[in-house]
């Protein structure tokens, strides 16, 4: 490639339904577009469309990701830009799974030509183990398990962890959703030293319950959108997401329990 920097496709997923994958990946995709990266970010969840929805761009799918691959259009007329976060692009899944399956060579090749146009590429997967989510999965580097704050969820995530590794994967990483540090305390769920002693897959980022996730993804709003002066727990847990996926080491709730002011964020430049 002539020394050409190629970009990171990032794998979001988890056998479990419900757990916050596609709120994750549009988030996290937001926040690193905020950081000067170049993203696009994927829905690989054929059939089961949402992630259009969370980035408040469902009135302008027109092509997706399967008719590019089939030679239905070009790829920069299935790339949609996202208006409300510079730096961000999105490309759809299809409303309904095809009925061929592609080979998985065609989605490689697919992805080795988005590596040279993005920094980072953002895959929310289904939650089955389709052809095309294992298509999705060879295409990755990295794949980011998602689960609730919950025992239950852990074990999915660890039986996902399992399958990736089978087929891989090397750099895995869990993400905590919807952590209730008070029912930690009371001793109803498990703490996060529990949950690392429950799961074999190394701890990435904690994300708290919060409800402005509710209502900012019902606004088609993502991370560091909205209007607000001070940053909300769940922007600011992502935020330490995306720079822990940069390789900046960060503690693990920096300010998710005091956030701060949104300007105080270092999304100019270098951080």
């Amino acid at each position: 490639m002539g020394g050409m920097a190629l970009g990171r496709v990032i794998f979001v997923t988890s056998f479990k339904g419900g757990v916050g994958k596609t709120t994750l990946s549009a988030n996290l995709s937001s926040v690193l577009a905020r950081m000067r990266h170049k993203v696009l970010a994927v829905d690989g969840d054929f059939g089961m469309r949402c992630l259009d929805m969370a980035l408040g761009l469902e009135s302008d799918v027109i092509y997706d990701i399967n008719d590019v691959i089939n030679g239905g259009c070009r790829t920069e007329g299935a790339i949609i830009p996202c208006g409300k976060t510079k730096n961000l692009f999105f490309l759809a899944a299809p409303m309904s799974k095809p009925d061929t399956i592609l080979p998985v060579g065609r989605f490689m090749d697919f992805f080795r030509h988005l590596r040279t146009q993005f920094d980072y590429i953002v895959i929310d997967s289904s939650a089955e183990e389709s052809p095309y989510y294992l298509a999705f999965a060879s295409a990755a580097d990295d794949a980011l398990v998602v689960s609730l704050h919950q025992s239950m969820s852990i074990r999915a995530a660890e039986k996902t962890g399992i399958k990736l590794q089978s087929l891989g994967f090397k750099n895995l990483r869990l993400i905590v959703n919807c952590y209730r540090s008070d029912f930690v305390k009371g001793e109803a769920l498990p703490s996060i030293y529990d949950l690392i002693n429950l799961s074999a897959i190394k701890l990435l980022g904690v994300i708290p319950y919060d409800t402005n996730v509710v209502l900012d993804q019902e606004k088609g709003e993502t991370a560091f959108g909205t209007g607000d002066n001070v940053a909300s727990p769940y922007e600011a847990a992502v935020y330490n997401i995306a720079c822990r996926i940069k390789g900046i080491n960060i503690p693990l709730f920096k300010n998710v329990n005091k956030p701060k002011k949104k300007s105080r964020y270092p999304f100019v430049g270098n951080i």
